[in-house]
């Protein structure tokens, strides 16, 4: 288990880089962590919910995504109120504690999965949630040592020295565990150096003395590490990302309760990309409404700033307007959610780009969906992730011919297109929704969007999956980092250490 002394300190991306180490090593190897929390999510091959990063990192493993690599996944509503996803399916919307005073059953299903992957995988690679000891909730943590200590695994204890402080967070974390998990750490990582590891030297001889824990790596910085973050916190923060020298700019619309953001991430090599908020105004020359939590209240506060009639006003100047998930039941007439379970907002008309009417207190939808994709004349192959509460009735021409999959409401089209013509001129503005997550990763229709831009403003278009190559490459550059900088000879027989 990768442990860690606070949240964002690596461990994500350590287990990412273990699994790729493994499995070039010709090991059947798992991802695992036993409860996350997060609004970004994917579809496993038993059609269960678990989280982006378990996904991933079921990539990096060369496996598979299934929900025993995730068998808890906590996704906030608001209010201290989680739906809480058990092996991939809803089970109920809890507060914390009720979730705590239901930790026992949970552990169960944790149990059963960790079961299950001892079965069928030669390595298990777990990943701790946050700190691992934060002592005001030891008591009732299932995501760190207290799983760990289920299974008879050990831990490696990684740190954040850019944050500053390492030896503190190394040597008090240590201290405040209890002692029966405190010898379940057999190593520390210090992840994220910047200069030369030399000045490190009689820090690193004083935390072992002090612990009697070895170090087992210094990892150094690495700006050029690209994995999808799972935390939407991160986009809170964030302006712009991308690449700078594009002719393309690409709007994205940061919704409050925004969910499954690594939508846009597919489009980050060839494009510059700025989230705006609702008060902004839209200067890109597409604008994509991604996912969200709650349609509804997203609706609320578009129409509060104003933003519904900056999108109608962008239409007519010619741009092209993307909604996916909740994003497209945005762009619909209504919004129906007569018993408010989306929320306190209820029903609410939508922006009326679309004529379609979406209906919410349905089954949630969990779906790996495939079909054929149809614009301009042009069609292309697509596969993507459903994750959907609302039924949508559209009187539009479908976007996608449903193959596999639930689509709108189950009759075997997806989305919506509508194509406009602007002023007098051959110009076009191109509305587009769909509940395929994960679109832009089927890379003939991503570069179709991409190169209306470039076509209209003179530049050559593009070819070729960029994304794919560039995550496959990052994989094998943590892993090749990870074994530069780390003593794998004692991680593979960690058992051994200290005993």
């Amino acid at each position: 288990m990768v442990v860690g002394t606070s949240s964002n300190c690596g461990k994500t991306v350590m287990v990412a880089g273990l699994c790729r180490i493994l499995a070039n090593r010709g090991y059947k190897v798992a991802p695992f962590k036993s409860q996350n929390m997060s609004l970004n999510s994917r579809v496993s091959k038993e059609e269960g919910e678990i989280a982006v990063a378990q996904y991933i990192q079921s990539l990096a493993a060369k496996t598979e995504p299934s929900i025993h690599f995730n068998p808890v996944l906590l996704k906030p509503k608001g209010n201290f109120v989680s739906q809480v996803i058990v092996h991939g399916k809803p089970y109920r919307d809890m507060d914390y504690n009720e979730y705590r005073r239901n930790k026992d059953l949970f552990l169960g299903k944790i149990r059963e999965s960790l079961e299950y992957l001892d079965r069928n995988y030669d390595y298990v690679v777990m990943e701790g949630a946050g700190s691992c000891c934060e002592i005001n909730l030891l008591e009732d943590d299932i995501a760190n040592l207290r799983v760990l200590e289920m299974v008879g695994g050990d831990a490696i204890l990684v740190a954040d020295i850019d944050r500053g402080g390492v030896f503190a967070s190394l040597y008090g974390t240590v201290s405040l565990l209890p002692e029966k998990w405190r010898e379940l750490i057999k190593g520390f990582v210090i992840n994220k150096f910047r200069g030369n590891p030399e000045v490190l030297k009689k820090g690193l001889e004083k935390i072992e003395e002090l612990t009697g824990i070895p170090v087992l790596g210094v990892i150094p910085y690495r700006e050029d590490f690209v994995f999808p973050e799972e935390d939407s916190q991160v986009i809170q923060n964030m302006k712009v990302l991308g690449n700078p020298k594009s002719p393309v700019e690409i709007n994205v619309i940061r919704f409050s309760k925004i969910a499954n953001f690594t939508d846009i991430n597919p489009l980050s090599n060839d494009t510059f990309i700025r989230l705006i908020d609702f008060q902004d105004d839209i200067t890109g020359d597409i604008l994509i409404l991604p996912g969200t939590r709650c349609s509804t209240l997203e609706m609320k506060l578009i129409k509060k700033h104003g933003m519904d009639r900056k999108i109608r006003e962008f239409v007519e100047r010619g741009g092209i307007v993307i909604g996916i998930c909740g994003g497209y039941q945005i762009l619909g007439k209504i919004l129906i959610d007569s018993n408010f379970s989306e929320g306190d907002v209820g029903t609410i008309e939508g922006i009326g780009l679309f004529n379609i009417e979406t209906i919410f207190g349905n089954e949630k939808v969990i779906k790996n969906s495939y079909g054929i994709l149809e614009i301009d004349g042009e069609s292309f192959e697509v596969s993507g992730y459903e994750l959907h509460e609302g039924i949508t009735v559209s009187q539009e021409k479908p976007l996608i011919k449903v193959v596999k999959g639930f689509g709108n409401d189950g009759k075997g089209f997806d989305g919506a297109i509508k194509i406009v013509k602007v002023g007098k001129g051959r110009n076009k503005s191109y509305i587009i929704g769909t509940y395929f997550h994960g679109i832009f990763e089927n890379y003939k229709f991503r570069n179709f969007i991409v190169n209306l831009v470039r076509k209209r403003k003179g530049f050559e278009p593009i070819t070729g999956d960029n994304y794919k190559d560039t995550l496959e490459n990052n994989f094998e550059k943590i892993a090749k980092v990870i074994e530069e900088n780390v003593d794998l000879s004692r991680v593979l027989s960690i058992d051994k250490i200290n005993k």
